[in-house]
């Protein structure tokens, strides 16, 4: 199947799409600038989808996958990047739509990114689908972010959100700043500890991704989440001990809320307990649900 991807060249997106070839699949990354990245996918822009090579390919059966938005923890959330990250989101998608309404049919299926953000701040009840939304500026952003998706004029194409918790890959996010700090011997965990961290190894967000695109009975919101959550102090200890260096330096919350100011409240100090309910019960089988594993194969294995 061809699949066409938006955000293709960011960490989920480049994962996804080896995953994809390697799967048979054909990738398509639609960029804004897509002669500036070296890939062995087709990339097009965002003017090509009335081009006659693009109309054959999307004449038959495909998906879309859309992975865009900037960055929620990579700066501080000043008003102007408040703008920058509802921007990429909200906007991106009318982009989309546009893109798509030149196609010869609409998308078999849409899968479209969001974020476990959605819930807020839960403390240590479990969470899944049928969850509440939280309250905070995090939990509005998802929120839209998902109404504009659900809004898209795509009568006939199966729609599905994937709510994503934090995803662990040594090619970016989270965990490579964290090593950082141990290999510093400052590692630790953020804040008080108690804060639920909900992760997901790389392998199987781009596993469930997949999943979901050719489960015909997939739609709606699904958590992407490994089934044990764990608190931000397990995790910094298991990672102190697969590294073999202290864990017990505990950055204050005063002095990241003093850096990040809101993001560090919302990304960092406080979390919820996500169970990914809606994809075991559509049978999908992770292959790592344990945090020890997850991080020892990411860590540990010959590259």
């Amino acid at each position: 199947m061809n699949i066409v991807v938006f955000g293709g060249t960011g960490l989920i997106g480049r994962a996804f799409c080896r995953y994809a070839l390697m799967n048979n699949h054909v990738p398509i990354i639609v960029s804004r600038n897509p002669d500036r990245f070296d890939i062995p996918y087709k990339k097009i822009s965002y003017t090509d989808a009335g081009k006659p090579v693009l109309q054959r390919m999307l004449s038959d059966e495909y998906a879309v996958v859309n992975l865009t938005g900037a960055g929620i923890a990579n700066k501080r959330w000043s008003k102007q990047r408040k703008k920058v990250l509802e921007r990429s989101r909200i906007e991106m998608l009318e982009r989309i739509e546009v893109f798509l309404q030149q196609a010869p049919q609409e998308p078999e299926v849409f899968v479209q990114a969001s974020a476990i953000g959605f819930y807020g701040d839960k403390g240590d009840v479990n969470v899944d689908e049928d969850s509440t939304q939280g309250n905070n500026y995090l939990s509005w952003l998802t929120e839209e972010w998902e109404s504009a998706f659900k809004e898209m004029s795509l009568e006939d194409t199966r729609k599905v959100i994937i709510r994503t918790g934090i995803v662990l890959t040594k090619d970016g996010g989270v965990l490579p700043k964290m090593l950082t700090a141990y290999n510093a011997f400052v590692g630790g965990p953020l804040g008080v500890g108690n804060q639920f961290l909900s992760w997901i190894h790389i392998e199987d967000e781009v596993r469930a991704i997949m999943h979901l695109i050719e489960d015909s009975y997939a739609r709606g919101a699904f958590n992407l989440t490994a089934p044990v959550p764990v608190t931000m102090k397990h995790f910094a200890q298991t990672l102190g001990a697969i590294l073999d260096k202290s864990s017990f330096f505990r950055v204050p919350a005063f002095l990241l809320k003093l850096l990040f100011g809101q993001m560090a409240q919302e990304t960092m100090l406080t979390g919820a307990k996500v169970l990914p309910k809606r994809l075991m019960e559509h049978e999908f089988e992770f292959i790592f649900t344990d945090v020890d594993l997850a991080l020892r194969n990411l860590l540990l294995k010959k590259q």
